[in-house]
């Protein structure tokens, strides 16, 4: 639809979103890089697979306290993370459709499906530190209905104190990696 308000794609249009997203994406993948090389921690199932690929960079950049790396060097070392990231409010996607939770509950997209996902147990998630406030409001967001004393039904109390105890868990895990000597 957007398309059809922006002109056809002979336009050019849809090809400059591409490219920006490329460069969003790849400055994103960038700023993960570097907030982990400052010795930052990160939770969630993809955190032992992209902090091993960012500690095989490093070490093929020597990208050590007091060396200036190659900035175009590194983004082109990173550029391949970008294909599987998804980023997300509780957490970021580095997609693998073989071990994604989401795609097992639905048809298989080729892409996240954050309606479906659970993000919170997914083996393809990451989350470095900037998600602990996300994840910290979304569990106060959850309590809410409980605080309030309303008419929920025992389903809806059980899934969300299930949720709450999700986002717990996330919470802990990603607190305990921000106390551990180094990368987490």
């Amino acid at each position: 639809m957007l398309e059809g308000y922006a002109g056809t794609s002979a336009s050019g249009f849809a090809a400059e979103v591409a490219t920006e997203r490329a460069v969003a994406q790849l400055d994103y993948v960038e700023d993960l890089y570097r907030d982990w090389n400052a010795g930052n921690r990160s939770s969630g199932g993809a955190t032992a697979r992209v902090n091993a690929e960012f500690d095989r960079i490093r070490r093929e950049l020597g990208d050590l306290p007091g060396i200036v790396a190659s900035a175009a060097r590194l983004r082109t070392m990173l550029r391949h993370l970008t294909k599987t990231l998804h980023p997300g409010i509780l957490n970021d996607c580095f997609y693998q459709p073989i071990t994604a939770v989401c795609g097992q509950r639905a048809r298989h997209a080729g892409r996240p499906l954050p309606v479906l996902t659970m993000c919170l147990s997914c083996s393809n998630a990451r989350r470095p530190t900037i998600h602990l406030p996300r994840l910290a409001a979304a569990r106060a967001q959850a309590q809410r209905p409980l605080d309030a004393g309303g008419c929920l039904s025992r389903l809806q109390t059980a899934a969300l104190i299930t949720h709450i105890a999700q986002l717990d868990h996330a919470i802990a895990d990603l607190s305990a990696a921000d106390t551990e000597p180094g990368h987490g």
